[in-house]
């Protein structure tokens, strides 16, 4: 193929992947709810169009990357990211998310600011700590400048982590009114449901039952239904009592620990003994 042939040729493969784009935005942005079907589709067929492009992260240095590719190459891996949250594929949002962090990281000098950067920042902290991953956490919160923490999607992870780490559990839990952006209700709620689990767990530790109306307030749960059905989903046992007005834990949930007191006064005497002997 001539030159001339092949720049028509790359021409033309960029305004078929700039229309497959406008494509794949409007079928994740769309309101009331994403068209992840559509998305999904339309998705596949852009990763294969962009394969053709000469500036692919990670392959291409910043200072010869084409800076339209990248542009149509980052927000394709940022769509992705909020597609796979509709699609509760988390393996899927941590992959294209690693993707999109290349194109931060190793492009920002050429690429202007992303509008979507700092919800999928937030995204992404959310992520780690529904998961438990708190090093993980504080490893990626590390590369993200101070000043930016601040920012509504940083700020907001940041504030759910401080929670966990007081044990203000009921402040998680109501949390799910207060997400910066509609894409952060699944890891709420991801993370809600961890944190539900404990304070049920801690109860069934701590009581024999409680008023229903109580254990109602504990768990955030707003009716009888919701705690029967949170109960039995679960598989905790319940013996969830409208009549009476109670909760009634399995006694199984309960362990009896003896403390063997004398013996360890005696052992604690004899380390004193050998220790004074020892001085």
């Amino acid at each position: 193929l001539s030159a001339a042939s092949r720049s028509n040729s790359r021409s033309a493969m960029a305004a078929a992947a700039a229309s497959l784009l406008k494509s794949l935005r409007e079928a994740a942005l769309k309101k009331p709810s994403p068209d992840v079907a559509t998305a999904s589709k339309v998705l596949g067929q852009l990763k294969v169009a962009i394969m053709s492009f000469s500036s692919l992260p990670g392959m291409t240095p910043a200072a010869e990357a084409n800076k339209d590719e990248l542009l149509l190459i980052r927000e394709t891996y940022e769509l992705a990211c909020l597609v796979m949250v509709e699609q509760k594929d988390i393996p899927g949002f941590e992959r294209h998310m690693s993707l999109a962090k290349t194109c931060y990281s190793d492009y920002g000098s050429v690429l202007p600011q992303s509008e979507y950067q700092y919800q999928l920042q937030g995204l992404n902290l959310l992520c780690l700590l529904a998961q438990s991953k708190i090093a993980e956490f504080h490893t990626e919160l590390e590369l993200i400048p101070v000043d930016l923490w601040e920012n509504p999607c940083i700020k907001f992870p940041i504030k759910l982590e401080q929670y966990l780490m007081e044990g203000s559990y009921p402040k998680v839990l109501t949390s799910v009114d207060q997400v910066p952006a509609p894409s952060f209700h699944y890891f709420v709620s991801m993370l809600s449901g961890t944190v539900r689990d404990s304070i049920a767990e801690s109860s069934e530790a701590a009581y024999e039952s409680l008023p229903l109306d109580e254990a109602l307030r504990m768990l955030k749960i707003s009716t009888v239904e919701e705690l029967e059905d949170y109960a039995s989903m679960r598989e905790r046992g319940w013996d969830v009592d409208r009549a009476g007005k109670m909760v009634r834990f399995r006694e199984e949930h309960k362990v009896d620990l003896e403390v063997p007191s004398q013996r360890l006064i005696v052992e604690t005497l004899s380390y004193a003994k050998e220790l004074e002997r020892i001085v």
